[in-house]
């Protein structure tokens, strides 16, 4: 089997249990990876509210070092169905190094925990003085464990006060990344009393035609760097377009970080800290009505320090303000007295408030106001919506295709796996990306 490992991890936080299973070569040849095989495995262990399991699955292209290539899905029963999003940076290429594409958590840990993913060396180790740490605290705590060259390898998915106490809202930190369109599955980490996972591996992998795949990818990135000038461009035209004026005073004097292996690298760092991405901007200016850099970094700020889903943030934010019409948008100090409250409406999330208030339709125009923005970053790209799952399943950010066309995405596919990728199957099998990606919690 080329580019797949072909091999999943099962952990049970009850009774510290590892298993290695093999990986049926047709599940993965018919679902690839990501948020549609996460899906796939989610159904076929019977996963429910009762049997919450934790599914992590990697593209696979994952780590190949395909521009883009570096998403991780990560999903699980939360409220009412199975929920996926996708993982940024560097964990998903970690866990393939590793040699896994699958990892299945199951059960509950006894006492507050991590668990530590080395190669084949696999480990659970309580440690109760987790409890209460920021995520970023979190991290510093189990790198300093080790030797510093160890520590600094290690990638870190990690919960903070919001998933230790189950919020709606509560998100994953990746190495320091705040997840947006996390679907509050913070909160099943919590419901574990798994505070973090931290992965390093050093395993290779095969691909069915590696001096074929090193040419193409080459290429790529020559045509990538002869145009680039119009792709940030573009970039600046897009951000323009979706009212967001701050955008160039936060990132200035910032440096440019990408995930694994792509070029584009729209993350943005300061003072090795990450800056919030575009679409946190834009739910905090237009849904919040947070315009001044201080207020939106203040906030930004609080939602990684407590591992807050900002984007979850907003929507359940403008919900209470639906409700209780005292509540003002734009109000830095109320936001932050809702935070701070753990048992006030915010962190039952946007979904449940929704539901309980009756303001479904109105929900659902946040939801759209959300689409709509992603259709501004990627509506100059034929059939962009038919390609989102697809490149899901592959572990491919969607915003390489600002700067490379989605034949080199299929060429590379053919090169790693040795197989054509079959769109009309994928398409057939239903994962509609672009739903899910706004579904909230």
């Amino acid at each position: 089997m080329f580019g797949w490992q072909g091999k999943a991890l099962r952990i049970n936080l009850s009774n510290g249990l590892v298993e290695t299973e093999l990986i049926a070569e047709e599940l993965l040849e018919d679902y690839l990876g990501g948020c549609m095989l996460a899906r796939k495995i989610a159904e076929l262990e019977n996963i429910s509210a009762k049997n919450n399991k934790l599914i992590m699955a990697n593209g696979v292209l994952t780590g190949t070092g395909t521009p883009g290539a570096a998403l991780c899905a990560i999903g699980a029963y939360v409220s009412s169905e199975f929920f996926c999003c996708p993982l940024w940076y560097h964990l998903g290429a970690e866990l393939k190094f590793c040699g896994y594409d699958v990892v299945i958590i199951e059960g509950e840990a006894p006492v507050w925990s991590y668990l530590l993913v080395l190669d084949d060396e696999i480990k659970i180790i309580p440690a109760e003085e987790i409890k209460g740490l920021s995520p970023i605290e979190t991290e510093n705590f189990i790198r300093d464990g080790y030797s510093k060259w160890l520590g600094n390898e290690i990638r870190i998915l990690s919960i903070g006060e919001a998933g230790e106490g189950q919020s709606a809202l509560a998100s994953l930190v990746n190495d320091g990344l705040l997840i947006s369109h996390s679907g509050g599955i913070g909160s099943i980490f919590g419901e574990k009393h798994l505070k973090a996972i931290a992965i390093r591996g050093i395993q290779d992998f095969k691909l069915a035609h590696a001096s074929k795949f090193g040419d193409i990818i080459t290429k790529a990135i020559q045509n990538f760097r002869e145009n680039k000038y119009p792709i940030y461009e573009q970039m600046c035209n897009i951000c323009e377009e979706l009212n967001l004026p701050l955008v160039e005073k936060i990132y200035q004097g910032s440096e440019k970080r990408g995930c694994l292996g792509c070029p584009i690298a729209c993350l943005q760092q300061k003072e090795d800290k990450f800056l919030p991405h575009f679409t946190t901007l834009f739910c905090f200016m237009n849904l919040l009505g947070l315009y001044r850099l201080e207020d939106i970094l203040v906030i930004y700020n609080i939602c990684l320090k407590k591992g807050i889903d900002p984007v979850a943030l907003s929507i359940a934010a403008r919900c209470v303000k639906e409700i209780e019409r005292s509540f003002k948008i734009g109000d830095i100090e109320g936001i932050i007295n809702l935070i701070a409250d753990q048992d006030s409406l915010l962190h039952k999330g946007g979904a449940r408030l929704a539901q309980e208030y009756n303001i479904e339709e109105f929900f659902k125009g946040l939801k759209k106001a959300l689409n709509d923005q992603l259709g501004v970053i990627f509506g100059n790209l034929e059939e962009v919506n038919e390609k989102m799952h697809i490149l899901d399943t592959l572990g491919i950010c969607p915003y390489i295709l600002l700067g490379f066309p989605y034949e080199m995405v299929k060429e590379t596919f053919k090169t790693v796996t040795g197989k054509e990728l079959d769109e009309e199957s994928l398409k057939n099998r239903g994962l509609k990306w672009m739903e899910d990606y706004t579904v909230f919690r």
